[in-house]
């Protein structure tokens, strides 16, 4: 820009700085002005500086007034501190503001520079609070002198900022301490960063998402109904037992594989889904939930099997072809949270899979279980409202809320509940956690699946601002991220044909389908169905004793894969257990040891109905009496007892496994090495007679018993 003669600018307002120097506030051809009074003259056109922060304002050029050499800023719809209502302000919006001005500044500070100046009159905000600092032009090397300055300067804009303007007010204790610390004489360069953070401390534990409170007679009320509805308890249950969480690793694993097998569909979708490309690089098909859990880790498998029986049993209802839409587009904020994890810095790309979820899972539960509600509200948008302003209109409470409480309700991991809240309007700040990024990304996809199927939008224009928004968050830029919205329909095209030709109708479904961010790009293209996957899970799907051999065999496979890497002895075992429980249709199945060789012998761990209260009644001494307990391992024989009732066997039951009314068949496979009787494979049924095992899987059966004996042999060497 070139220097400029006085009559082209309409001052507006005159704002003078402590240091004497003055900010006009000005407007030429329509544009408003921010005019920077400078000690000395500037270069007609600014240098592009390697070090520029979002929250710093560039500056345009120079201007000349009154003899006065200027620095000229765009002023949009922001203006200074000095002239905001700061006392209408809520104090964690001030706070946010102080936020942004530091953040500004230790990124300068990174670059070796510092500002010069900071004065109410010299950082602008507008109407959401967003911040831009002037003093672009008086960049200068940092030095420990400047330091000194800029830092009192800082104290003493931040105390009056929060504040709200009064000098003589005093500030919150808990925020004094990071204000010193500004002043202290001794403040290095890191002052700003360690202020920084015990500002968005506060903020964090002062400014959470409301999960309950907002509406809470409405959000109770609805509760309840989905509480009266017939399928929501178990739905509950299910969810709740694969949250469940124990200090002991072993413990969580045995909750979670039994929760997933009590679901013999939820069972074999999620071993098609671990069998699937994405996972197929661990050598050969994984047939066991336990060892999916070894191999790929307890949060993958638990949020894989959580999203899969989220969205299988929320899109099979009645009103099936409205829940189904939802149900995807749900399905679809996910799958595009899992791509976009690496670009944003998140690792947990399988949390943010459920995360994404469960953005939309208020707008889920609303179309599953309040039918008439939802299409009031879907009526409320058509004719213009928001969608929160139409759901709190009709339900009482916002869907945000309802998806929190019932997620709470769940038991889901507070890292979770944290990355399913909404983020404020308003430009996104610097994540400080992984929990707060995670929050950020699964916000973010949300908020562009919503944007993706409205129409009548520019698409382009939507998402670079959405981009904007998220800038300070993530750093996503616009390559990634049409590359992986790609990816994302992808997924969601190999999901919707193992779903069958009737899903991937609706309106939502279509929009996300061929939705792009560029007009001028070709359409994605239909994607090629996936290779079909090993489907080592043929016992459900296979009638009689070809499927059960199918399942022992891809077991006994999967545990030699096993044997030959590293392993934890109780993994294997329980994949060892889950291949019996599974490939004999056992009731229970259950692995009993002894830790000495004077004690009893007590069930360890298993699988079955009700396993855990059923796991310290079966205790048995085997060194007395003469059960066939004893009898199995003294004698190292299995034993298959059909009926235990019958005339030759029933005095061989011993009191203690008769009390526990459990099973009128089981057998036995005991657990003999080099003369040391150590424990028993144990697996049984309900009813009498109902356990007939063919020479072909009693062999399979023995080598899973020879594979825990080699296992049980190895393991002292690797220890």
């Amino acid at each position: 820009m070139s220097p400029a003669a006085e009559p082209e600018y309409q001052i507006v307002a005159t704002l003078r700085c402590p240091d004497g120097l003055s900010v006009l506030l000005a407007s030429r051809d329509g544009a408003a002005l921010a005019l920077v009074e400078s000690a000395s003259e500037l270069p007609d056109t600014p240098p592009r500086p390697a070090f520029r922060h979002p929250l710093l304002q560039a500056w345009q050029g120079q201007a000349r007034l009154d003899g006065k050499h200027y620095a000229v800023y765009r002023q949009d719809t922001l203006q200074p501190l000095r002239l905001k209502a700061l006392p209408a302000l809520p104090l964690a919006e001030r706070i946010g503001l102080a936020c942004d001005i530091l953040e500004a500044l230790v990124h300068l500070h990174a670059s070796g520079k510092c500002l010069g100046r900071l004065y109410p009159e010299t950082v602008l905000a507008d109407i959401h609070q967003r911040v831009a600092l002037l003093g672009e032009h008086a960049c200068q090397a940092l030095s420990p002198e400047r330091l000194r300055q800029e830092l009192s300067q800082t104290e003493q804009l931040l105390r009056w900022l929060i504040s709200a303007g009064a000098t003589n007010r005093d500030g919150e204790p808990e925020l004094e301490q990071w204000l010193d610390a500004l002043r202290d004489p001794a403040a290095d360069a890191g002052a700003c960063r360690r202020a920084l953070a015990g500002l968005q401390d506060w903020l964090a534990r002062h400014q959470r998402f409301n999960r309950q409170e907002g509406g809470r007679a409405a959000l109770d009320h609805l509760l309840q109904r989905m509480r009266h509805a017939p399928d929501f308890p178990a739905l509950s249950q299910a969810i709740a037992a694969m949250n469940k969480s124990n200090n002991a690793d072993s413990e969580r694993l045995q909750a979670l594989s039994s929760a997933i097998l009590k679901d013999v569909s939820l069972t074999n979708k999620l071993l098609k889904v671990v069998n699937s490309a994405n996972f197929s690089q661990y050598g050969g098909a994984v047939s066991t939930i336990s060892r999916a859990i070894v191999i790929l880790g307890f949060d993958t498998i638990r949020n894989l099997a959580l999203s899969l029986l989220l969205f299988e049993h929320l899109h099979n209802r009645a009103h099936a072809d409205e829940i189904r839409d939802v149900a995807i587009k749900t399905l679809f904020t996910g799958l595009l949270a899992r791509s976009l994890a690496p670009a944003c810095g998140v690792r947990e790309a399988e949390e943010a899979l459920i995360c994404g979820m469960l953005q939309n899972l208020g707008e889920l539960l609303c179309v599953n279980y309040f039918r008439d509600e939802y299409r009031q509200i879907q009526a409320l948008i058509a004719a213009g409202a928001g969608v929160d302003q139409a759901a709190h209109q009709t339900l009482g409470t916002y869907y945000a809320d309802l998806g929190a409480a019932t997620a709470a309700l769940w038991r889901f991991p507070e890292r979770i509940l944290t990355g399913m809240e909404p983020m404020p309007a308003g430009a996104v700040r610097q994540p400080q956690t992984g929990e707060m990024r995670m929050k950020a990304l699964s916000s973010l996809c949300r908020e562009l699946v919503c944007q993706l199927t409205q129409s009548g939008i520019d698409q382009a224009d939507a998402s670079r601002k959405l981009l904007q928004r998220y800038s300070r968050a993530l750093a996503l830029e616009w390559a990634p991220l049409e590359r992986e919205l790609a990816q994302a329909q992808t997924l969601l095209a190999a999901y919707l044909t193992e779903l069958g030709p009737e899903a991937g109708q609706g309106p939502c479904s279509q929009a996300l389908r061929l939705a792009r961010l560029n007009k001028s790009a070709p359409p994605p293209s239909p994607a090629a169905p996936p290779p079909p996957a090993p489907d080592p899970t043929r016992l459900q799907a296979t009638a009689g004793s070809a499927g059960r051999i199918a399942v022992l065999s891809a077991g006994v496979q999967d545990i030699t894969n096993t044997l030959l890497g590293d392993y934890k002895l109780n993994d294997l075992l329980r994949i060892i257990l889950e291949t019996m429980y599974r490939g004999l249709g056992f009731d229970h199945a259950l692995i009993c040891a002894r830790s000495g060789a004077d004690l009893p012998l007590q069930a360890r761990f298993g699988f079955g109905e009700k396993v855990e209260l059923l796991l310290p009644a079966l205790r048995a001494d085997i060194d007395s009496g003469d059960s066939l307990f004893r009898k199995a391992l003294e004698r190292n024989a299995d034993m298959l007892i059909d009926d235990i009732d019958a005339p030759a066997i029933a005095q061989h039951i011993p009191a203690w496994y008769r009390q526990m009314s459990v099973a009128h068949t089981f057998v036995l496979l005991p657990l003999s090495l080099d003369k040391r009787k150590l424990g028993i494979l144990y697996g049984d049924r309900r009813l009498a007679g109902s356990l007939a095992i063919a020479p072909e899987q009693l062999s399979l059966l023995k080598t899973l018993r020879n594979q825990a004996l080699l296992a049980i042999r190895q393991q002292p060497a690797r220890s």
